[in-house]
């Protein structure tokens, strides 16, 4: 997209605090809600893409309640009661037309949605960990919050970039990462090499000891590892409800690889391309997205040698 469309889009979003309490498995509930919209009965939810998510032990439990054979949204949510995490939700702009390096599909321009830690997490960090500087276990030039760009801040969990073009209905979502997974994994093997509890870490952007890097890690160890399920559930309430488009697009890993440009070192966890979104109910196609149908993609395909493959998804 280019920049007057995320610039439209940005006018309609909201400046403050958007709250997003998740718990682990509750993209099934939200998957569910849209299904149960287009599927009146559970027999025709079965046969369809979302069917997979009957066979959560705690949705089966729920079908033997359901007398008439019908799911019902109301219903989703009063039995679902787990206690989760709430995070902060904001967006931002990645990208420009004439950048090379942004690792987007396109030229142009791409909405960024960051999951956000809250006020407990950071609160801790400060305690226990003791950084000297904003984002210490995210990189520099990453999307991440910035101070300044709201009015509160908060340390950034992890983000989705999204190509979107409203005249087509549909969403390509570029990218799920995430850099806190990545340096606190670090710090977890730095942790094993200390011997005692009073062992000083000390690496210049940050100053802790062992004794309390462990305690940190306990406290965020759940929330890491739920990352990717909370993230991409995050992006798809958002494509849902704020943006109302009904088709979300998700790359492969070897065609949004070739296509962004990425490579090396550079490159990430396939599983991230691959079991995630078949998790969400993403399905496999040879089609290419309307946005990427363009003379000039077709040819950067065939150059390479790449067979289209992507995962779609629709709501």
């Amino acid at each position: 997209m280019d920049q007057n469309e995320i610039e439209e889009l940005f006018a309609y979003f909201s400046k403050e605090r958007t709250l997003y309490p998740y718990c682990r498995d509750y993209y099934v509930v939200q998957l569910l809600q849209i299904a149960v919209k287009r599927h009146a009965t559970i027999q025709t939810l079965k046969g369809s893409n979302f069917g997979r998510l009957l066979n959560k032990s705690s949705i089966a439990a729920l079908l033997s309640s359901c007398g008439n054979g019908r799911l019902n949204s109301d219903l989703l949510v009063s039995y679902w009661q787990e206690p989760g995490t709430t995070y902060l939700v904001t967006a931002g702009v990645w990208g420009s037309k004439s950048d090379r390096y942004a690792q987007t599909s396109r030229p142009g321009v791409n909405l960024v949605l960051r999951l956000n830690f809250n006020h407990q997490h950071d609160s801790l960090l400060q305690k226990l960990i003791h950084p000297t500087r904003d984002g210490v276990f995210n990189y520099w030039g990453h999307p991440v919050l910035e101070r300044g760009d709201r009015s509160y801040y908060r340390e950034t969990l992890a983000w989705s970039r999204l190509d979107i073009d409203l005249d087509r209905d549909e969403v390509l979502i570029e990218e799920v990462q995430s850099d806190w997974v990545r340096d606190t994994a670090w710090l977890h093997k730095w942790l094993d090499r200390c011997d005692r509890d009073e062992y000083v870490m000390d690496c210049g952007d940050f100053k802790t000891t062992a004794a309390s890097a462990r305690r940190y890690l306990e406290f965020v160890e759940p929330l890491l590892k739920e990352w990717s399920q909370a993230m991409l559930a995050a992006t798809v309430d958002f494509v849902n409800r704020e943006l109302g488009l009904k088709q979300i697009w998700y790359h492969s890993w070897k065609v949004g690889n070739y296509l962004k440009r990425i490579n090396g070192h550079y490159l990430p966890p396939k599983s991230l391309y691959s079991a995630l979104p078949r998790q969400f109910c993403f399905e496999q196609t040879e089609q290419l997205p309307g946005m990427l149908s363009d003379r000039r993609t077709i040819k950067r395909l065939r150059r390479g040698k790449i067979e289209p493959l992507f995962y779609k998804l629709e709501l």
